[in-house]
């Protein structure tokens, strides 16, 4: 009786202290996707962006609970629990203030957001991989520049060290600055002593990168803005580097920092008023290791359209891809646009050297296939921008559902999630111009799906 007492309360009633946690584990076939999990209930009143990161099969995903609350969703693997973490931050009506996640090469958890022309809100784990560890720190490496942050971004190196860069200022009078985080001393410092980007207190950069290419270099695209207006938004820049602290042009110059509009080099010169959208020039590669800027502009018909610049023999080469109809997107608005058009995927190179490029409009994805060489259109699909398995969780309702792919910080390895492509999924109203509604919807499920 005794031994049997021993077992249960082993395997039942002390398991919550005393058990090893594989006992209580979730059970799944560890060859084959879970379809779809529950996570959490989620604010459903305006779309704000989520974060969704692995690293090896460790999964961590960022996102603002029911009431508002930023939280933290941690596991050790797809076939593990949840842990969960509540910080000390509460969303507003903003789209702006998404929440971002970083993960340095000793496995430090760091969080920041809700950020829209305001001081730093940041936190960081007191110990690898351990999310309830997460304590709240004033600021990163510069306490006057992170006083009025915008647009925070983690990224790494190919070496797994771990960078942050924002804005600091506002729209039409900002600069952009990064730090790096050194893992042994755990701190951050600035990476340059200038701002990368300074807009001399007249306009802003927005940016897409760095993003490093298979030539080993950093690529970094951007529009500028001269007002908080949108349609102030005028020609893109480029900048490639190899350390990130020394940069230069597409043909190797060196680039002086901090870089200003007279002093980078404008790929894609356009005035403003031409249709060009902030956070729209994603940056992809050919089969050759060049870069290829994805953007849109209004056409001479003043319809928006996608177009390209890909860097051949040196020289800029501009390319319109599309030729829609009534596709005009009206950029003379302040806050988070309703715009129906979207260039956030970038061009991919195909097994026979073609050039892929994507852009979603009115909800569906636009492939095109390019000949490498003219850059002629040889075939075109439509598609839906959700993913085909992901379809039926779109309810027939007014709030659309978002998606979110995972972003992988490790490749190699014998991993469970290896050759699986991992989203988050969740229903919420389109953003409102960062203004306030005069209901509030119920929450929504945040879900994980699982795709073989």
């Amino acid at each position: 009786m005794k031994s049997l007492f021993r077992l249960l309360s082993t395997t039942f009633f002390g398991g919550m202290l005393l058990a090893p946690s594989h006992i209580f584990a979730q059970t799944f076939d560890k060859n084959a996707c879970f379809s779809v999990e529950a996570i959490d209930r989620v604010w459903s009143g305006h779309r704000v962006a989520f974060d969704f990161v692995t690293k090896g099969d460790r999964q961590i995903v960022a996102y603002y609970d029911a009431s508002r609350q930023m939280s933290v969703a941690y596991r050790e693997s797809p076939t593990g629990n949840w842990f969960f973490q509540k910080l000390d931050s509460y969303l507003g009506w903003d789209s702006h203030n998404s929440v971002v996640i970083g993960l340095d090469e000793k496995g430090y958890i760091h969080i920041v957001g809700n950020l829209h022309v305001n001081p730093i809100v940041y936190f960081r784990s007191e110990d690898p991989y351990d999310v309830r560890s997460l304590k709240r720190v004033e600021f990163m490496a510069d306490r006057a520049s992170e006083s009025r942050m915008t647009y925070p971004e983690f990224f790494n190196d190919a070496d797994g060290r771990l960078y942050f860069k924002y804005r600091n200022g506002r729209s039409g009078s900002g600069n952009e600055i990064y730090n790096a985080f050194n893992a042994g001393s755990v701190s951050w410092d600035r990476l340059h002593q200038t701002p990368l980007v300074d807009g001399e207190g007249e306009r802003n950069g927005y940016f897409w990168g760095p993003v490093l290419g298979p030539d080993g270099f950093f690529h970094l695209s951007w529009v500028w803005r001269e007002t908080p207006v949108a349609s102030s938004n005028h020609d893109i820049s480029y900048a490639k580097s190899r350390d990130l602290v020394t940069w230069e042009t597409s043909d190797g110059k060196p680039l002086q920092l901090p870089m200003t509009l007279n002093s980078a080099q404008v790929v894609v010169p356009l005035p403003q008023k031409s249709g060009i959208l902030n956070g729209h020039t994603p940056i992809g590669f050919d089969s050759e290791g060049r870069p290829i800027i994805s953007y849109q502009a209004y056409d001479k018909k003043g319809q928006s359209q996608l177009f390209i610049a890909i860097n051949k023999e040196g020289e800029w080469r501009r390319h319109q891809v599309s030729s829609w109809k009534d596709s005009r997107q009206d950029l003379d608005m302040t806050g988070a646009l309703p715009t129906t058009l979207s260039v956030k995927k970038p061009a991919v190179s195909l097994d026979n050297g073609d050039i892929q490029v994507y852009a979603t409009l009115d909800g569906n994805r636009f492939a095109y296939n390019l000949d490498a060489a003219s850059l002629r259109v040889k075939s075109q699909s439509i598609m839906s921008e959700i993913p085909e398995a992901l379809k039926p969780f779109d309810k027939p309702n007014d709030m659309p559902l978002y998606t979110t792919p995972a972003k992988r910080l490790e490749e190699k390895g014998d991993y469970f999630t290896g050759d699986k492509k991992f989203y988050l999924a969740w229903e919420t109203l389109p953003p409102n111009r960062d203004k306030g509604r005069a209901f509030i919807p119920e929450p929504t499920t945040l879900t994980m799906h699982c795709i073989e």
